[in-house]
């Protein structure tokens, strides 16, 4: 084997490697996206929650990132479970 054919299996070898760290990197970055939110709500809760002295910036910051980030809209009016009911309870 000369020298032309080692430096293009080690130039191969690491094209390789460097393709598959790219792959890596996006897959984690699909699962990073994902978590994310979740993350957010997680940590402005525990900072809301924890008693610390908060400035008003931070306190808006976590009380936005909730909101943003919530599966129900905050302060919406709870459901009433009688309004789906088939049948007149009035009468």
């Amino acid at each position: 084997m000369n020298q032309q054919e080692k430096n293009s299996l080690v130039k191969g070898y690491y094209q390789n490697m460097i393709e598959e760290e790219v792959k890596e990197k996006e897959d984690n970055t699909a699962e990073i996206i994902a978590e994310l939110p979740r993350l957010l709500v997680a940590h402005a809760y525990k900072k809301l929650k924890s008693g610390e002295d908060l400035t008003a910036s931070e306190m808006k910051v976590c009380l936005d990132v909730c909101k943003a980030y919530s599966t129900e809209t905050l302060g919406e009016k709870p459901k009433n479970i009688l309004d789906d009911v088939p049948f007149d309870i009035d009468g």
